[in-house]
């Protein structure tokens, strides 16, 4: 593939930091993404009310929006034992064996599973942490931020360092190596022989060990671009497709079900899944890549259809109970792992990490967070045929007559015994011909069309901030628009339908800092087994 381009809780209880609680230690990057992700959420939508530095009266002196209030705890004593939920006062309360907090209603089981899991890796809480509200984005100097990370400035192609060895290279990238290595006194690793050069090619592209008559042929062909003509091969292979559709899968969580969300088999998700095998086979470029799976094609009954399936087949999480609370939960939850799944997949952020505040570490202000989802928040997912209208419309015809002669059998076998009378001959024949036509249309029907899990518009409305998180608790709206740090100017608003089609394009826009080149470090991770930047995600 080319690249072109609310525990509203009155508790009297403290969170302190006890023996082996990992407040302000050093965190994973999987336990930061969970904090953020589903544990902050959670405390702001259903704590912050009774203890926040925002709420009008503190209850137990506890505060539960920062690290510094965590430590300190409140009036009553640790409630949290890291890694042992069962022992945790917190746990006991929220599960209604001690306490019963929140005290208007139990938490769902889904969210008290959250908080359990969080103390079972021990309440890890990042660093720096404090509670704030959506900034509006008034305070960040954006031209300051772009000059001074080159994450933010567009690619540009560098000079080529000095080497002292230049016929050793035999590509740019080789002048880059070179150089790090005389710098380091040091000398670079003997040239590969054919047979291990041959095996990394091969497993790189396919997956696959070359054969014994492929290593052979290999060996013994002494022409200056054999190695070349090996990578067009491999290339040229549907396995390379397999291979390398597999790592992007992975990048678009795929799965064939969903059974921890109701959903325990997709059953059209095999369609997502060729089409990202398909894609790599034939060479599509990236943002055409990109741009089908975010606003799908222009053009009706196109092969690229099931391309939205990337966001289509992510989980749509359900309310625990009709109340307004859940549904709203529910509903962002969904938006999150839309906005999640987009911004790691082709930018390489944590979006996400500013739904309730703005982002800790990247210039990512909590109304660029919700711009995003206001996108998704106008899009549904769909089950649409994969087919041709007129494929369409013969199956569709097909099952209508064959519904309305199987109600005409069922009218007249009711009419001819009314009353107990046995059927007239001339009734008997009329059902047995509408039998014959039943039978007869069924057998010459034809079978149904392929389906896909597609993406489909819904709306076209901005949404407001939800403030700490809370959907329920709405604050300024946000225009749909891309993130600012990607722009050198102030986003415009986007207008058409969902948005999808101008988020598309705004990613794939030449300018865009981060999109090839965190495409880029998805390639070199999978054939170095590491990336350039070790968090390609």
């Amino acid at each position: 593939m080319r690249i072109a381009l609310q525990l509203t809780i009155a508790l009297p209880l403290v969170v302190a930091a006890a023996a082996g609680v990992l407040v302000g230690a050093e965190i994973t990057a999987e336990q930061r993404e969970f904090f953020e992700s589903k544990v902050r959420p959670l405390l702001a939508a259903k704590c912050y009310t009774c203890h926040s530095q925002q709420a009008k009266a503190v209850k137990g002196g506890l505060l539960l929006d920062s690290l510094s209030g965590l430590t300190k705890g409140g009036d009553s004593g640790p409630v949290v034992v890291a890694g042992e939920p069962q022992k945790s006062l917190l746990i006991a309360a929220i599960q209604y064996r001690d306490n019963e907090m929140p005290p208007d209603g139990k938490l769902a089981a889904r969210q008290i599973a959250t908080l359990v899991k969080w103390v079972e890796m021990g309440a890890p809480w990042p660093k720096e942490t404090s509670p704030g509200l959506p900034s509006q984005a008034k305070q960040y100097n954006w031209q300051q931020l772009r000059r001074e990370h080159w994450a933010w400035q567009p690619v540009r192609r560098p000079a080529l360092p000095a080497v002292n060895d230049p016929q050793w290279v035999q590509n740019p990238i080789d002048f880059f190596i070179l150089a790090r290595l005389e710098s380091a006194g040091m000398q670079p690793a003997i040239a590969a022989d054919k047979r291990n050069l041959l095996r990394r090619a091969y497993l790189d592209l396919t997956g696959l060990p070359p054969t014994p008559g492929e290593m052979k042929a290999f060996s013994e062909d002494q022409r200056p671009d054999a190695y070349q003509r090996v990578i067009d091969n491999l290339l040229a292979r549907p396995q390379y497709g397999e291979r390398w559709g597999r790592h992007w899968l992975d990048v678009a969580r795929y799965s064939d079900g969903l059974g921890g969300f109701g959903q325990p088999r997709l059953p059209h998700a095999y369609q997502y899944r060729d089409w990202t095998t398909r894609s790599f086979n034939r060479d599509l470029p990236y943002d055409q890549f990109i741009r089908l799976q975010i606003a799908g094609p222009t053009e009706p009954d196109s092969a690229d259809a099931p391309a939205t399936g990337f966001l289509a087949l992510g989980p749509t999480y359900k309310s625990d109970g009709g109340d307004p609370d859940s549904k709203a939960q529910a509903q962002s939850e969904t938006l999150d792992d839309r906005v999640d799944t987009f911004s790691r997949g082709f930018l390489g952020l944590t979006v996400s990490c500013a739904r309730c505040h703005d982002h800790k570490f990247d210039p990512i202000p909590t109304i660029d967070y919700y711009a995003l989802a206001g996108v998704f928040n106008n899009t549904r997912s769909a089950i649409s045929p994969f087919a041709p209208a007129d494929i369409v419309q013969q199956f569709q015809q097909s099952q209508q007559t064959i519904k309305q002669l199987d109600a005409a059998i069922k009218k007249l076998q009711a009419d001819s015994t009314k009353g107990g009378r046995k059927p007239t001959p001339q009734e008997t024949g009329q059902l047995q011909k509408l039998r014959d036509q039943s039978a007869e249309a069924k057998r010459t029907a034809p079978a149904k069309y392929p389906e896909i899990h597609t993406l489909v518009d819904s709306g076209s409305r901005d949404m407001p901030v939800a403030l700490r998180g809370n959907l329920r608790k709405p604050g300024p709206i946000a225009p749909r628009h891309s993130l600012r740090i990607l722009s050198e100017t102030e986003p415009q608003p986007f207008t058409q339908g969902s948005g999808r089609r101008e988020l598309a394009a705004a990613t794939t826009r030449p300018d865009n800092p981060l999109t090839a080149r965190v495409m880029v470090n998805r390639i070199w991770q999978h054939h170095l087994g590491r990336a350039l930047v070790r968090t390609p995600s």
